[in-house]
């Protein structure tokens, strides 16, 4: 097996903390944020990124004016349209109902990979990528005669969402196949786009207000700065690091198990704080997430 497919699975479940909290303590409860001063704190905090990510390791002007610079921002441009638009959704809908939707890229990216990067993956791995990607499904099933049909909204919102993040995911791999950037470089490079995308359109007196209020209190200032400036950066740089080794169509497709992870976690997050999560858990729904388990498993042990 190799062991670079770990990463992006690692990447997925930090991805999936990240989103639960975003959901339990930053876009619900008392002066939450609305996803549009959410994605100014996001966009936002990229600078910050950059600066520390530059300074770390600094790229030579020579090398910033070179066309590719501009791919590898373009990419964090998309990487932030992504995260508007999923935030958007995430703003309306229950988690574990949005992200199967989102998840369209795990099917959009193998498609371009193969159009554009010649990644053309055995069929082994493409049934892995097929597996995963129902399993998410079923991850997000919820057996409930009651259920109400998603927002439409939110709906296009997750297309687009997950079509822009199928673009960017093209772009960075493509950047990082071309070896002319380190990894930090990299990441550094897509906060400018990132901060173009997400930060810059949301910066008014209102999103900056809101932020201050939240702010105010400091234990949800600081699950917010660990759970969507730490984790998200350190998410990323394993998926740099597994791009170099393995194909953007596998390391998506991993990332794609992010659900399950969610759904975990929104459990245990739910039952220590005695909050409703909407998820059922009688014999129907135990089973369905028992089979999204076991396709998950399936479509890793056929990716590795």
């Amino acid at each position: 097996m190799e062991l670079w497919i770990l990463l992006p699975l690692v990447s997925s479940l930090l991805m999936a903390s990240v989103n639960v909290v975003d959901k339990f303590f930053v876009l619900e409860g008392d002066d939450n944020l609305d996803y549009k001063s959410f994605c100014l704190y996001s966009g936002g905090m990229q600078i910050l990124i950059f600066a520390l990510l530059f300074a770390f390791d600094p790229i030579n002007l020579f090398e910033l004016l070179k066309s590719q610079s501009l791919i590898v921002i373009l990419s964090g441009v998309f990487f932030g349209l992504s995260l508007i638009f999923l935030v958007k959704a995430m703003d309306i809908e229950e988690i574990s109902r949005v992200e199967p939707i989102y998840l369209i890229h795990t099917i959009l990216v193998p498609v371009i990979g193969l159009l554009f990067l010649s990644e053309n993956l055995s069929l082994v791995k493409y049934l892995g990528i097929i597996f995963i990607f129902i399993s998410s499904i079923f991850a997000s099933i919820r057996w409930d005669k009651n259920i109400k049909s998603i927002n439409k909204s939110a709906i296009y919102s997750l297309i687009l969402g997950g079509i822009f993040f199928a673009i960017a995911s093209i772009l960075i791999k493509y950047s990082i196949d071309k070896k002319i950037f380190s990894d930090f470089q990299i990441l550094s490079l897509r906060a400018i786009g990132l901060f173009f995308a997400a930060g810059i359109p949301f910066i008014n007196k209102v999103n900056i207000s809101s932020l201050k209020i939240f702010f105010s209190h400091k234990k949800r200032g600081t699950a917010l700065f660990v759970f969507e400036t730490i984790f998200p950066l350190l998410s990323m740089y394993l998926i740099v690091i597994s791009l170099n080794h393995i194909e953007v169509s596998i390391v998506n497709s991993l990332n794609g198990s992010r659900p399950i992870f969610t759904i975990i976690f929104s459990l245990l997050l739910a039952y220590t704080l005695k909050q409703d999560t909407q998820e059922k858990l009688d014999k129907v729904n135990i089973f369905i997430k028992f089979i999204s388990g076991v396709l998950a498993l399936i479509g890793i042990i056929l990716l590795a």
